[in-house]
């Protein structure tokens, strides 16, 4: 059972501006604006159809492709379709191209999300935030050493993204490289103190270090900046597991819950300090709970069950 929410909650999902220079149509604006919207909302799958309506308008098919039905063609109805056959008329295909793969790693579609952000790059090289995606999916694939090359790259292009130096870091913390991790966040940090993400990911990595008051102060700078963000509760909560202060422990826990109730590992951890209380029936309906919503912990979640009922015996 993972302790902390890189996955879900440390991966900055950056949009970008709209380029002053675009020159496509009013049409294709329309439809990228109104994707950017519909993704904030969370659907996705409606973003994606007003990114590709975007990427086909903002686009054309050479000679080749043009001689058949266009319209049967779909050209852009998917992440594979005579790509190398399209002629881009504006900037705007790279950006939309990289926001529907956005879309799509939301989707958990990571090789359509890499293969969109590959697209935008033949376009544009030089686009920073279609690499940093791509280096998202590639992250979410556990495929860290490529992810690693992605950040890199787009913060050879752009050294002022805080989302890539906080994205590098947790590909670090992956690989074991704490140091190597912090240095990332503080760098994020450097340049957007704000960054709500960047304080909670610090605080566990500054907990893997064995700095639980380092780890404490950086998750209750992120709750000063908002005070419900569930993430840096559950997180305040592992490390007072680490000094084994329970009670407020589980009282973060369930704060993170409160919050958000399809928190699976704070339910997960919950019942772990709960176990260790010798509180096993509420322990037991937490256990229950995160299996239900995240099936993919119940495995750890045994083996930490394990460990917690030899260390009560230990400590009778």
């Amino acid at each position: 059972m993972k302790i902390h929410l890189i996955a879900t909650v440390a991966l900055a999902l950056n949009f970008f501006a709209l380029s002053a220079q675009a020159q496509a149509p009013r049409a294709a604006h329309d439809h990228f604006n109104r994707g950017h919207s519909l993704y904030e909302k969370g659907d996705y799958d409606g973003a994606i159809a007003n990114f590709t309506k975007a990427i086909e308008i903002s686009s054309s098919l050479d000679d080749r492709s043009r001689a058949g039905d266009w319209k049967s063609k779909s050209a852009f109805s998917d992440a594979t379709a005579n790509f190398d056959k399209v002629k881009v008329l504006d900037p705007l295909a790279a950006i939309a191209y990289a926001n529907r793969g956005l879309a799509r790693y939301q989707l958990s579609d990571y090789e359509g999300a890499i293969a969109d952000c590959n697209r935008a790059i033949v376009i544009n090289p030089r686009l920073a935030d279609a690499y940093n995606n791509r280096g998202i999916a590639r992250y979410a694939q556990k495929d860290y050493d490529r992810a690693l090359i992605d950040f890199d790259r787009a913060i050879s292009i752009d050294p002022r993204n805080p989302e890539s130096y906080n994205n590098r870091g947790n590909t670090h913390l992956e690989k074991k490289d704490v140091d190597r991790a912090i240095a990332d966040f503080d760098r994020a940090i450097a340049i957007n103190s704000r960054l709500i993400v960047v304080y909670y990911n610090r605080g566990l990595a500054r907990r893997k270090k064995g700095d639980a008051e380092g780890a404490l102060k950086d998750l209750n700078k992120a709750l000063a900046i908002d005070s419900r963000f569930a993430p840096a509760h559950y997180g305040r909560g592992i490390v007072l597991c680490d000094k084994n202060e329970l009670d407020r422990a589980v009282n973060e826990f369930s704060r993170a819950i409160e919050l958000d109730p399809r928190m699976a590992v704070a339910y997960g951890n919950r019942g772990l300090a709960l176990l260790r209380q010798g509180k096993d029936t509420e322990a037991e309906r937490d256990f229950e709970r995160a299996a239900t919503l995240d099936s993919g912990l119940k495995m750890e979640m045994e083996q930490r069950i394990e460990q917690v009922k030899k260390w009560r015996q230990t400590n009778r």
